[in-house]
């Protein structure tokens, strides 16, 4: 099996895609208005921190967590469909040609993203992607949410093992597989596949790409620059084994704290 790891803020969507839950959860009167700006500055100051966003991921995720911290894990799940039928039109118009392509040359894609599960979840299922990883707090006895994280792709470190834990899993080789990201953030993940793709990069992730002779695309030329480096990729021999997300996910908590 070949793979191909996409990032989500930024690469497939216009934005971030988690500040979408954080508004219909505000609308519902389950996050107030304060915490919803923390939220927002903090990640503003996370986006421009380029070679800096080690800085910065504690206290975007932390400020996350605190936000929601109370709310029934139900209730975030009914606000996320609610959410993306009002963002989905913010898919850049790249995204579903990408995954199409990746498909057709024999590819999986798999979506990591530092946004919150129950949005990576929407997006996936209207991109028919069975493998997705985004930011995942632990629930109390109430099934409300905790301030613990069960898993945090934001960390670079944990988006790569993410990958890592998943291609071992499904026999699939690193060398011969892609991925996507558009931040400096992603650095552990492009740099842990023999095709790695930056888009649109901020200057630290272009810095890389010059360095490491990284393909570089913007949404324009995403798609044929992917058709080209994967169309000659070598074919799996006999069908890949689909592993069911849920207990691939139960494995994968321990790589986060």
């Amino acid at each position: 099996m070949n793979i191909a790891a996409l990032d989500v803020d930024g690469t497939l969507y216009e934005g971030t895609l988690g500040f979408s839950l954080l508004d219909e959860l505000h609308a519902f009167g389950l996050v107030d208005a304060p915490a919803v700006r923390q939220v927002r500055d903090t990640m503003r100051d996370h986006r421009r921190a380029g070679d800096r966003f080690r800085d910065t991921t504690e206290r975007a995720s932390d400020a996350y967590a605190r936000a929601v911290e109370g709310v029934r894990h139900a209730d975030a799940v009914r606000a996320s469909h609610l959410a993306w039928r009002r963002v989905r039109h913010l898919l850049l118009d790249s995204t579903v040609p990408l995954v199409e392509s990746l498909r057709r040359n024999g590819f999986t894609p798999v979506l990591l993203s530092g946004s919150p599960q129950e949005m990576v979840d929407r997006m996936a299922g209207e991109l028919g992607i069975v493998h997705r990883f985004g930011m995942r707090l632990a629930t109390g006895a109430d099934s409300t949410y905790t301030r613990r994280f069960l898993s945090l792709p934001a960390v670079p470190e944990v988006k790569a093992e993410l990958l890592r834990t998943l291609a071992d899993r499904l026999g699939a080789d690193l060398r011969t597989a892609l991925a996507v990201g558009n931040s400096a953030s992603d650095r552990a993940l492009l740099g842990a596949v023999g095709h790695p793709v930056a888009f649109e990069p901020d200057d630290a992730l272009r810095a890389l790409a010059r360095d490491g002779g990284w393909t570089v695309a913007d949404r324009h030329t995403l798609v044929p620059l992917v058709n080209a480096l994967t169309a000659l990729a070598p074919r799996p021999r006999c069908p890949a084994v689909l592993v069911p997300v849920p207990s691939l996910e139960r494995n994968l908590h321990a790589h986060s704290t």
